[in-house]
């Protein structure tokens, strides 16, 4: 009898004995600079709230137009080869930084730490998904979003408590996360071997698969952007507040940061492993109502700490439901979902840069109560636009409108025709890094 050949999935588990602990060191080192170089912006080199929020922007801006640039590049290159290059860049960045510290340098260097950053995640999500499909491909990424997302949750705190002893040591920590990294990287080659670790293969769109996109990813977007754009406000303006008027030490704001982070984190598991949300259109408002209500109890008593916590609670919770819906709405049905990611990442981007931004320069001309007040009142407007869409059937096809007494279900294709959701293939719900903290 020939032996029983091994599940696929073995050889996704493999990967992930590398993609796993990467990912978590990557997190933690990106979590440690980018909340270490708040309080030395605000602290050491006394800039305006307004100026770090264009510093939190130009990150997000870089980096996405980095993954733009460079993807033809990354897609060359075999897959930890380049993920080193990623982390070893990065130290040598971080550390220039902390050898000429300054005002210029800070931009310079942070623009640069985004740039390579399109160097890490793109390459290691191709190498995960690739030669997995379905639930296998499910059980792979939900691991690969434990591990990031746990360097998100500890990251934060622990550049708190750094910056309490020294307001550079988070930059020095996220030097250490860097290059031990890269050093895991090159010597995880000798006790891994992955045949699927190869550069991209190059895949043309075919002419002949049938786009079945549901209409229901323009709501979803919406929701994205919204939630998104309060990340940004939440990442680079919440902690100067935090330190100015709430009088929190670096530890409490980075604690505070990590509830936000843990909310998200749960938010992930619960929506990958449940179904009662897809393809439910009356749901699809839920995540950026949650943002509407979150922001005005912030605004009437964001200086009540439980009160507080509550809110980012919120605001964490809706921002995973609003992830995993516009991956899940943008991927079902398709035709080519590399673009459907590309809009995703995009409007991640757009939302952050927005409320960094504006979140900046609010809060320098008023008061971070003008601040969350602004981020409901977006949130509803986003809320009317979701029930406009509902309303108007946007992005509807003819074929795509259900007849009178139907539930609303408006994904074609037979597994929406015969009312299970959950028999859309979970490779749909490829989940996010850097920007879902």
């Amino acid at each position: 009898m020939n032996p029983a050949k091994p599940p696929a999935l073995s050889a996704g588990l493999r990967k992930m004995a590398v993609i796993g602990p990467a990912a978590f060191l990557n997190s933690m080192g990106i979590g440690s600079v980018n909340l270490g170089l708040i309080f030395i912006l605000r602290e050491v080199f006394h800039a305006p709230p307004a100026m770090v929020g264009r510093f939190g922007a130009l990150w997000s801006l870089v980096y996405f137009a980095s993954c733009l640039v460079f993807r033809n590049l990354t897609a060359r290159l075999v897959p930890r080869n380049s993920m080193t290059f990623m982390t070893a860049a990065s130290a040598v960045i971080i550390l220039s930084l902390c050898a000429v510290p300054s005002l210029p340098a800070a931009f310079i260097a942070y623009s640069a730490f985004g740039a390579v950053l399109a160097f890490f995640w793109p390459p290691l999500m191709g190498w995960l998904s690739r030669g997995l499909e379905g639930r296998d491909l499910s059980r792979a990424t939900g691991l690969f979003s434990f591990s990031w997302s746990l360097g998100g949750i500890v990251s934060p705190y622990l550049a708190g408590t750094l910056s309490e002893r020294g307001k550079f040591l988070p930059l020095w920590f996220a030097v250490a996360m860097f290059t031990a990294n890269a050093v895991f990287l090159q010597v995880s080659k000798r006790f891994l071997r992955d045949s699927d670790e190869r550069p991209a293969p190059s895949l043309a769109r075919s002419a002949s698969v049938r786009d079945e996109s549901t209409p229901l990813r323009f709501s979803a977007w919406t929701s994205v952007f919204v939630l998104y754009a309060a990340v940004g406000i939440l990442a680079n303006i919440f902690p100067l507040f935090a330190r100015a008027e709430l009088g929190l030490s670096e530890s409490r704001t980075g604690l505070l940061i990590t509830v936000r982070t843990a909310a998200t984190t749960a938010g992930f598991l619960f929506f990958g492993r449940s179904s009662f949300w897809r393809f439910r259109k009356g749901l699809l408002p839920v995540p950026t109502s949650l943002a509407a209500g979150a922001a005005l109890i912030l605004a009437l008593a964001a200086g009540v700490l439980p009160v507080l916590a509550a809110g980012l609670v919120i605001f964490g919770f809706a921002a995973a439901w609003a992830y995993n819906s516009s991956m899940f709405y943008g991927a079902s049905g398709a035709s080519d979902r590399d673009r459907r990611m590309t809009v995703h990442e995009a409007l991640l981007t757009v939302g952050q840069v927005f409320g960094s931004l504006l979140g900046g320069i609010l809060y320098q001309a008023s008061s971070m109560r003008a601040v969350f007040l602004f981020t409901a009142f977006l949130a509803g407007a986003g809320v009317w636009t979701q029930s406009w869409m509902a309303r108007r059937r946007f992005g509807e096809t003819p074929a795509q409108r259900p007849p009178l007494g139907m539930d609303g279900r408006l994904f074609p294709g037979p597994s929406a025709e015969n009312g299970d959701p959950d028999s859309t293939e979970k490779s749909d719900e490829l989940p996010g890094h850097g920007s879902a903290g």
